[in-house]
């Protein structure tokens, strides 16, 4: 099975799933609090939360009704709807790890934002007391280890999201096969019905790219959050087939709850820091922040600019 699922993945991950990126030049947002920060800027690691510990708890499961909406509007049959959704879900609940006979694996998200000095992702995130750390997007990019892990825009327009979700439905369909050819003829009729054995293939690949998207979908309420995100996939156990690295699984705790991360490793190639800059909070003693950030910097001879967010908060 995870096998299965790495080469799907890796088959359309360039190709099928054109998630927006960022380009060379442009810049992300990190809002963090200080311990945070002295992991990513010492130890140059993130502790990358897993999907279903978001602050949305619905996100993950928000696709799954764009992606209804689009199948019933390409397939005209209200039973084969039925079958094709009912497969869908339950190879989509597997990807979510709900089936108890699955080896322990998980993806996990890592958050920054196209907004510089936020006043709703500094009380979101940090209280109004932390930090925001300015990256360089390529030289971020280049320094996160290859593996399975996509990086993009999260999309909160609901008519690219359904656009997306049918342009990848109908290059899965229209691929150069018999049995391909013969469902798409079943799904686009209303009158011949399809069984599940004719799901097979074709959902084995379609249920990866919907799961994907699922990650990279939010609700339009979110907008205001301009999110770009780094999405990775960890087996913390080894399959029958040994094929698959391990990644440790570890866990933080919040409000009395465990919640597991992955650490995530990036390189600085020739001292070519991807931090631009450290913002100090609106709320907190900007002076001694940032003057008490200088000092350890230079202490521990890094070179980033620190200032105060220009956000004139009291209390």
């Amino acid at each position: 099975m995870e096998q299965l699922l790495t080469d799907i993945f890796m088959k359309h991950r360039k190709e099928w799933l054109p998630i927006p990126q960022c380009r060379s030049g442009e810049r992300l947002y990190h809002y963090t609090d200080l311990s945070a920060l002295k992991g990513i800027v010492m130890d140059h690691s993130f502790w990358v939360t897993k999907s279903d510990f978001l602050n949305d708890k619905y996100e993950f499961y928000y696709a799954f009704k764009v992606i209804r909406k689009v199948c019933a509007k390409i397939i005209p049959n209200p039973q084969n709807q039925k079958i094709f959704m009912h497969v869908l879900k339950e190879r989509l609940e597997i990807f979510h790890g709900s089936m108890k006979d699955l080896i322990l694996s998980g993806w996990y998200v890592l958050s920054f934002s196209k907004a510089k000095d936020s006043l709703m992702l500094w009380t979101e995130f940090s209280q109004s007391q932390g930090y925001c750390l300015e990256f360089d997007y390529k030289r971020l990019a280049k320094g996160i280890p290859e593996g399975i892990r996509l990086d993009g825009y999260v999309i909160y327009d609901k008519k690219k999201q359904q656009d997306l979700v049918e342009k990848t439905l109908f290059r899965i369909l229209d691929e150069k096969d018999v049995s391909r050819k013969k469902l798409k003829e079943k799904l686009l009729s209303e009158d011949k019905m399809i069984i599940h054995k004719d799901l097979q293939g074709f959902m084995e690949e379609f249920s990866v790219c919907c799961f994907v998207y699922s990650m990279f979908f939010k609700k339009d309420c979110f907008c205001d959050e301009q999110e770009y995100r780094f999405v990775f996939w960890a087996f913390h156990e080894q399959g029958p087939r040994d094929m698959v690295p391990v990644i440790p699984i570890h866990f933080r705790e919040k409000d009395q709850s465990l919640i597991p991360y992955i650490i995530v490793n990036y390189k600085e190639e020739e001292r070519n820091n991807p931090i631009c800059s450290i913002t100090a909070g609106p709320k907190i003693d900007s002076d001694l922040a940032v003057k008490g950030m200088q000092y350890f910097l230079r202490n521990e001879k890094i070179v980033i600019p620190v200032r105060e967010s220009k956000i004139p908060l009291r209390y």
